[in-house]
């Protein structure tokens, strides 16, 4: 169970604590927090990588692209098609990384978004992809990275990859059967330990899963990904009812926290099961910042990825958890701080949205068995659920909508015929049931609807007294 301190010292550790988050100078830009687990360790019996990427481009999108050898699903920025950044080919083969920023040395070679390009499109296997690292240590690799990579044969590795060398990590020779790192390696010097906070945080919440046997898709996304959490510190059950100055109350900082205020997607990549087809691997997305987004899940036998997740511009999914993010993080004085009472009564209305999707997809896949999905059910899934995640975001605006009513309105009543009385406050409009704008007070009694002017939704049904 989570720890509880007492508030003295909450206060003297958060204190200091904020004051750092606000001021760190290397908080922002490209700095991910990532994790490989083997199968020995998932609840579900399959290896698994985790990343949570963080960059300051919040347009976030999937592509379905075919490589020299392999085609693969890949996150990316919205429009481009050069680079990956965490996917899965038809081999089952699949990779993610962090930048890592205490490795020693400089190259102007390949940067990690086309080396990950390069590895999903030619490489089967953890060696092949350790041969391909062998190429690049002498052309030299632009960035630093922790490179997490499985294969269809059962192995999880961590590359930790300077510019010409690298270390490589096996996870099924570590006795966690889990290996995280932020945005330092452990074979690199003893400075620049950029997102130490995140990685012994992260710690604190995977030994004790795995104790209990509870490393599982579902905590990965649900408490790893989204924690808002610091080393020594439990904000939870939300909302956090305290104050942390300078902030507002309920307030919490994400510059340091695993989910940021610059996490603008997450991959959780699933290997085929024991014996499995290879092309029945999968992953499941969030596009935009975890505590704002629902999982989507993506099988490679679709062979395709819908437009929610893939627009002309940007993808819709992403550009509705954007919607939220600034909901959430609702004070512009401290545009890093999310208020948390308005977080809880999001988390609140998705958790039985999320419980639905990963109840079916155990279904389907169970139906499926070890040949995987056919591609027309894979892609029939995938689209009913970004459709159901695209009506969780309608229906809780929706409710907002509602709350921020007058409170003459809230009651479901107007004012009585040929009294003095508000109409709907800027930004709703009261119609007759012929249609009809009513701009004055009703001069009878009846049924008058209220819309939204922003949605053009009908929220609710007005009758006077």
């Amino acid at each position: 169970m989570n720890k509880r301190y007492p508030l003295p010292h909450i206060r003297q550790r958060l204190l200091i604590l904020v004051g750092l988050l606000f001021f760190y100078p290397y908080q922002s830009g490209s700095a991910c927090t990532i994790g490989a687990f083997t199968a020995a360790v998932m609840s579900e019996g399959r290896a698994v990588l985790w990343k949570n990427r963080d960059v300051n481009n919040p347009d976030q999108a999937m592509k379905f692209l075919r490589g020299k050898r392999f085609a693969y699903i890949t996150n990316v920025y919205a429009g481009e098609t050069e680079n990956a950044w965490a996917g899965i080919n038809e081999a089952g083969f699949a990779i993610m990384n962090s930048n890592s920023y205490n490795l020693s040395g400089y190259s102007d070679g390949a940067d990690d978004g086309n080396i990950m390009a390069l590895a999903l499109g030619t490489c089967a296997t953890v060696d092949d992809f350790a041969r391909l690292l062998d190429s690049f240590n002498i052309v030299g690799r632009e960035t630093p990275a922790n490179y997490g990579v499985f294969d269809n044969l059962g192995n999880v590795a961590i590359f930790e990859a300077s510019h010409t060398y690298y270390t490589r990590c096996d996870v099924r020779a570590d006795s966690l059967g889990f290996l995280l790192r932020a945005n330092y390696s452990m074979s690199g010097g003893p400075s620049r330990l950029l997102g130490k906070n995140r990685y012994q945080r992260a710690m604190a919440l995977c030994l004790p899963a795995k104790r209990e046997n509870r490393l599982s898709i579902e905590f990965l996304i649900q408490t790893l990904a989204r924690d808002l959490g610091q080393v020594d510190f439990d904000p939870y059950p939300l909302p956090f009812t305290r104050t942390l100055p300078p902030l507002p109350r309920g307030y919490l900082p994400t510059d340091t926290t695993i989910s940021r205020a610059t996490t603008r997607s997450v991959e959780i990549i699933v290997a085929p099961a024991p014996g499995a087809s290879p092309a029945s691997g999968m992953i499941w997305v969030l596009l935009g910042e975890p505590i704002a987004s629902l999982p989507v899940p993506l099988w490679l036998s679709a062979e395709t990825v819908p437009g929610a997740m893939d627009g002309k511009i940007t993808a819709p999914l992403c550009d509705e958890a954007q919607k939220l993010t600034r909901y959430l993080y609702s004070d512009p004085n401290f545009p890093k701080a999310v208020n948390t009472f308005r977080l809880a009564r999001w988390l609140e209305h998705i958790a039985p949205v999320e419980s639905t999707i990963f109840a079916t997809v155990r279904e389907k896949e169970a139906q499926w068995g070890l040949s995987g999905p056919p591609p027309e059910s894979a892609r029939a899934l995938t689209e009913s659920i970004c459709q159901l995640v695209l009506n969780t975001y309608q229906e809780f605006w929706k409710n907002i909508d509602l709350e921020m009513l007058p409170l003459a309105l809230k009651s479901i009543v107007l004012p009585s015929p040929g009294t003095a009385g508000r109409l709907p406050a800027p930004g709703f409009t009261l119609y007759d049931p012929l249609g009809r704008r009513v701009t004055h007070k009703p001069k009878s009694a009846g049924i008058f609807f209220l819309y939204n002017g922003r949605t053009r939704q009908r929220l609710v049904v007005l009758k006077t007294i």
